[in-house]
């Protein structure tokens, strides 16, 4: 496989004026291939494509350009560099499994699994190249075929992290909770996502007596997650003398509203007294979380707005559905957002009253439409999520991307109508309308890649079929 990082060879000596062409052609590769290795990704890409120039008969180079191409995004450019390289040597069984990744991140997946299997077919003994023909079927939501490509990266390097951490996430989709949740601990060794040592004191194992005991339940992840994870907090409540909540400043105030919370910490501060502690997010698996305890603790709602915080709304004259909008998020691992153009048919509605809860530059969209007749711009109201809970216990529905306002709706309680990537996240599982984590959720699916067309149909029937219902009622009264 060649990587950035290796040495190109020259495989012929010659003279004269060719040889110092050539020179001038591996000067150039070698400083791309350090610019490459520093992280300078335009340098990388612009010196190897001076070499190429120079000399276009050179797989390695070719091979380089298109892994700094994908670093930058540029899949386009990418896959022509991958395919420029296997025309000049398509025994490179590294070539075709780079190849794949470019194509599975461009969501052409069945072109993906052609690249993946070519690689194999050439070395099946590379276990990153069976771990990324894993992830092209994990992103087409066949996780019993994901597991037997991780399984068999892992019988090579029962240690590879990354096939460890996919494995612990395909079993979680299937609903497989004991495997899952203990190989969600494999989380701690990623290097996105470090957790700090604690030494102070030792991390609860969910046996330990905690009668009279301080635990501090530590942050981490995204304020989804930790949203999503609150739940089990009461769980600990009933064992612990008090319960201390790590988290980072806009999750304070909604946190402390979780039964049983005695003191909330913002994250980097100095941390009061405490015994044991453990991760949030290691909880379902220290108190052995299955389908049968997920589905008793997830029956109510366990958030609520902060006290004090009251959100006083004035709806158009003839509103009978107050609606909340989400419909951007951040962009990694993908861009999880819907155009709000998209929703245009149901924004259009007669008789909703539609409010958004972005507080990001996407707000500028509904100036950019011309939407401000139909939509309320509730950004400049939202400082932390307690004023998004204040905001939200006064919709009847909130639509949302996969979001954190996705997590905070359904926690308290709010019907809120997801609209979910084709490539699932694990926590919503396969094939599912409904969610085991919040029973006031409905989920609408794509089902192609980058297409909203379906779930947004399907998600306008429903929400004409509510708003005639809603009116209805209000003209009986």
């Amino acid at each position: 496989m060649a990587k950035a990082g290796t040495t190109h060879k020259n495989r012929t000596t010659v003279s004269g004026a060719a040889s110092q062409r050539q020179q001038a052609t591996s000067d150039l590769f070698q400083r791309g291939l350090a610019a490459h290795q520093a992280g300078q990704i335009d340098d990388a890409v612009r010196l190897y494509s001076a070499a190429l120039r120079q000399n276009p008969k050179q797989a390695d180079v070719w091979n380089n350009l298109g892994v700094a191409l994908r670093r930058g995004k540029k899949f386009d450019a990418a896959l022509i560099a991958y395919r420029r390289a296997a025309e000049l040597r398509a025994d490179n069984a590294g070539l075709w499994s780079n190849m794949g990744n470019c194509l599975r991140e461009m969501m052409r997946f069945e072109e993906a699994l052609v690249a993946h299997h070519k690689a194999l077919a050439l070395d099946e003994t590379i276990k990153s190249h069976i771990f990324n023909a894993g992830l092209v079927y994990r992103d087409m939501n066949r996780f019993d075929e994901a597991l037997d490509y991780f399984e068999r990266a892992l019988a090579i390097d029962p240690d590879y992290v990354d096939a460890n951490w996919d494995r612990a996430l395909a079993q979680l989709a299937l609903g497989n909770y004991a495997k899952g949740w203990a190989g969600y601990e494999t989380r701690r060794k990623l290097a996105d996502n470090p957790i700090r040592p604690l030494e102070s004191a030792p991390e609860w194992d969910g046996k330990t007596d905690l009668r009279g005991k301080r635990i501090l339940l530590r942050a981490e992840q995204g304020f989804g997650d930790m949203i999503q994870f609150a739940r089990f907090v009461p769980l600990v409540a009933k064992k612990a003398g008090h319960v201390i909540v790590e988290c980072r400043k806009e999750l304070m105030s909604i946190l402390k509203t979780v039964s049983g919370v005695g003191t909330v910490i913002e994250k980097g501060k100095d941390l009061p007294q405490f015994d044991v502690h453990v991760p949030l997010l290691s909880l379902p698996h220290v108190l052995a979380i299955g389908a049968k305890e997920l589905s008793k603790v997830s029956r109510d709602s366990y958030l609520s707005p902060p006290p004090g915080k009251r959100a006083r709304l004035s709806p158009p004259p003839g509103t009978v559905l107050k609606v909340g909008l989400i419909w951007a998020g951040k962009l990694n691992p993908r861009d999880r957002s819907c155009p709000l153009e998209s929703l245009l048919p149901i924004v259009s509605a007669k008789g909703a009253a539609f409010y958004s809860f972005q507080i990001d530059e996407r707000r500028a969209d509904i100036d950019k439409l011309g939407l401000h007749a139909f939509v309320t711009d509730l950004g400049d109201h939202i400082h932390d999520f307690g004023d998004s809970a204040a905001l939200m216990r006064e919709m009847d529905l909130v639509i949302t991307i996969d979001s954190a306002p996705a997590h905070l709706a359904g926690a308290l309680g709010v019907p809120v109508w997801m609209m979910q990537l084709y490539t699932t996240d694990w926590r919503w599982m396969v094939d599912r309308t409904d969610s085991p984590w919040y029973p006031t959720m409905r989920i609408y699916r794509q089902e192609k890649p980058d297409d909203w067309s379906a779930p947004i149909e399907k998600l306008g029937r429903d929400f004409s079929t509510l708003l005639q219902a809603r009116k209805r009622n209000d003209s009986a009264v």
